[in-house]
């Protein structure tokens, strides 16, 4: 007998037959004499409508009343699924954040997970009933509700996992495992058997969508047996593990996009101590995060500052970034929406440099222009114009031999 977490994402459980088909699946491993945890998903579609009314009444930051709204997607499902479970004659509960207790700390939409007492689902599981938890929530020691970021049911599942020290933590999503690229802009991607823990850390954090990238980087500190497939069809999906056998080992892995961010330049900005430490820092205490950081040349004793947000963090930056312009004395900030970032990620790349050439190179036939660069150990990013995403794509997934071979 294994213990396993199933975690379903929003798609998985859009609707009352999905939700039927979801419990399907979970009396499957039932049957087969497993203990399972179930953590679920807001429906498709309800966490958005959600945060539009948030920001209908309180757009410039986020209070705990937002967590507060944004959590109760995820009650409605756990609710629901428990009672389909229940229909189908398996007992089940329902199990929000502060009835186990998932403890957080109190940032407010980006709570990290401090401690999960697991005696609640201890109980729960001996007495042969299966757990339903809403992923995506916790609380504070204060009794706050807190909420984990977009994505965060993945970390919840995790978490739980790692508490709980289950077997295997299986991801449930609407695609088939972990792809080389995304197969709606690729038609040639192809779908990988396994991926390391860091290759997927990387493309998670660069703009796939499959899992959140702080979910994976709790995988990886906890040794959790993660697998990422679809609750729509039969295919094994991919396994997230420490390391690929050497047979198996590609320069590249996969490449990631997001078309979600904005490029933000500060024009004009002082060569004085400090000033970075103040533009940033006032938007870390914001919960705004910065990317690809980029400065100009120096020019009079100033120069332009660039770095990409996401877009749906501008309503926000836009007026932290005005005030300190004012007090700062940088002459203008410039937006620009209409870029791409585009990773290519790969553990093969540590040890191989040809891996930026070909990259560039690429892009460079393709009359694309590159505005910003960034690398890690196992990653390269770049900046494009959103107009050039889909061509880009597709001649980088063949430049690196990521192209499905058809028969």
């Amino acid at each position: 007998m294994a213990r396993l977490v199933l975690k379903f994402g929003g798609t998985s459980v859009a609707n009352v037959m999905r939700l039927e088909h979801v419990a399907e699946i979970v009396k499957k491993e039932a049957e087969a004499g497993h203990q399972v945890v179930v953590v679920v998903s807001a429906m498709a579609g309800i966490t958005n409508e959600l945060v539009s009314y948030v920001n209908a009444l309180c757009p410039s930051k986020v209070t705990p009343e937002h967590d507060v709204v944004l959590s109760s997607g995820e009650q409605v499902t756990s609710g629901l699924l428990a009672l389909a479970l229940q229909r189908l004659g398996l007992k089940s509960r329902s199990y929000l954040s502060w009835q186990i207790p998932i403890l957080t700390s109190t940032s407010s939409s980006q709570a990290k997970i401090l401690e999960i007492p697991t005696n609640q689902l201890e109980c729960c599981l001996k007495e042969g009933s299966i757990p339903v938890v809403a992923g995506f929530q916790g609380m504070t020691k204060e009794g706050r509700l807190t909420t984990l970021g977009r994505g965060g049911s993945d970390t919840t599942a995790v978490a739980l996992a790692a508490a709980l020290k289950a077997d295997r933590c299986d991801i449930y999503t609407d695609v088939n495992g972990i792809y080389t690229a995304d197969p709606r802009l690729v038609p040639r991607a192809k779908k990988l058997k396994t991926i390391t823990y860091a290759e997927m850390f990387e493309l998670a954090s660069q703009g796939a969508k499959v899992l959140q990238a702080r979910s994976v980087e709790l995988a990886m500190k906890h040794k959790v047996k993660l697998r990422v497939l679809s609750s729509f069809s039969e295919s094994e999906g991919t396994t997230v593990v420490e390391e690929r056998d050497k047979v198996e080992g590609t320069l590249v892995s996969g490449i990631a996009h997001t078309q979600n961010e904005a490029k933000v330049t500060l024009m004009g900005v002082p060569d004085q101590v400090g000033i970075a430490a103040n533009i940033f820092g006032c938007l870390s205490e914001n919960q705004i995060c910065a990317d690809m950081i980029v400065q100009g040349c120096m020019q009079d004793g100033k120069s332009d500052l660039a770095f990409i947000l996401q877009k749906s963090d501008l309503d926000r930056a836009v007026p932290l970034l005005e005030d300190a312009k004012k007090k700062i004395g940088f002459t203008d900030v410039v937006i620009d929406k209409e870029i791409a970032k585009i990773s290519v990620v790969g553990i093969g790349m540590r040890s191989n440099l040809e891996i930026a050439t070909t990259l560039f190179k690429t892009l460079a036939e393709k009359s694309i222009n590159i505005q910003m660069i960034s690398s890690s150990e196992i990653r390269v990013s770049v900046v494009i114009s959103l107009k050039s995403m889909s061509v880009a794509l597709e001649a980088l997934h063949a430049a690196f031999n990521l192209d499905e071979k058809k028969a």
